[in-house]
């Protein structure tokens, strides 16, 4: 009898096996689930607390619990390089420059190009990539960081634009972005460079790890302002993909969109310091029906000659010029408004005399 009863027995210890086994993964799954959804996340570190997180505030830089807006974010943005494609054209021969490329930013797709793979000379369009390493690599915009004769007498020497800081003055991280944009500022420039990496040598050296990370093509940077030197380099292109990757982030967005900006009074500069961007105080960028210029950077040396970079709203899209080696400022300013228009939504060319020019 206990011969034929075994195979029952055995088929029951089977099926409280199985039945246990099952509740066993359920539970795991459970647990499972409860702990993923209470880990910090990974891409902000496996040992980075909540406490700490909150410490940050949203910008993710230590120390700062301002509004992400008036932030830099870290986060790597996806930028699509520029490329041709059935429907780009030739810019016409009226256009005053070496080399110019307009494209669509979200899509990359050129819209008109001239010798858009080209060298060129940034000239200053290369403050706009150490205003991209300053902003990703600040532990906070309030850090304040001194002023020194050696980061003001060779851009004297150099007849470099400058802000107006002196020896012993102390701006915030954040009015050095500010002075390197909107006023061109070296000085600033050169303070940002010492603050982030301890030397223009370094800043430049992290400034050419970006355009590596960014996917540039030819672009080779030796100094931080975009002061002449025959291996500092870049084209169009290049650069117009630096400004595509800068406007992503709402900090570097906000800078250089900004006409104006004043430095607080101190003891060094009772009177405080008026920046005026040196794109914005050429053209307001509302001037072309249809078209909105939101922002950008102006360049210029012998050899580089005029530079502008903006980018601008039309039709609902975003597009990014640059135009380089113009043989005037305002030629590189009117052919901005110009492309635009004829290119983005087959408008008119900027005629200066139909338009008046306002006080500012």
């Amino acid at each position: 009898m206990n011969k034929e009863r075994e195979p029952g027995t055995a088929h029951k210890f089977r099926l409280s096996g199985t039945a246990v086994s099952i509740f066993v993964l359920i539970i795991s799954g459970i647990a499972a689930v409860f702990y993923g959804c209470s880990k910090v996340p990974a891409a902000l570190g496996a040992e980075q607390s909540a406490a700490e997180l909150s410490a940050e505030g949203s910008s993710g830089i230590p120390g700062d619990t301002a509004d992400q807006s008036d932030k830099g974010n870290t986060a790597v943005p996806f930028v699509i390089y520029p490329h041709r494609s059935e429907s780009t054209t030739e810019f016409s021969d009226d256009l005053d420059a070496e080399a110019a490329v307009l494209f669509n930013a979200s899509t990359g797709e050129i819209v008109a190009a001239k010798n858009e793979e080209a060298p060129i000379f940034p000239a200053s369009l290369t403050k706009v990539m150490t205003l991209i390493v300053t902003v990703e690599n600040a532990e906070s915009l309030s850090d304040t960081v001194e002023i020194t004769q050696d980061m003001i007498d060779p851009m004297v020497e150099a007849d470099a634009s400058r802000c107006g800081f002196e020896p012993g003055d102390t701006p915030t991280v954040e009015d050095l972005l500010y002075g390197m944009i909107l006023a061109s500022g070296a000085d600033a420039t050169l303070a940002a460079a010492d603050y982030t990496a301890g030397s223009e040598t370094a800043m430049a050296a992290m400034m050419n790890k970006k355009a590596k990370e960014i996917g540039l093509h030819d672009t080779y940077f030796t100094n931080v302002t975009g002061l002449h030197s025959d291996q500092h380099h870049s084209t169009v292109s290049d650069m117009g993909t630096i400004l595509a990757y800068a406007i992503q982030n709402d900090l570097c967005r906000k800078i250089l969109s900004t006409e104006y900006y004043e430095l607080d009074a101190n003891e060094m500069c009772p009177d405080g310091i008026e920046l005026h961007s040196t794109l914005k105080s050429r053209m307001y960028g509302d001037e072309m029906p249809g078209i909105l210029v939101l922002g950008g950077k102006t360049g210029y040396t012998d050899k580089a000659k005029c530079c502008v970079e903006s980018f601008a709203e039309a039709d609902g899209e975003t597009y990014i010029l640059v135009i380089a080696g113009a043989t005037t400022n305002w030629n590189a300013v009117y052919d901005t408004l110009s492309s635009y228009s004829i290119y983005c939504i087959g408008g008119e060319s900027y005629e200066p005399s139909r338009y008046k020019k306002r006080e500012k």
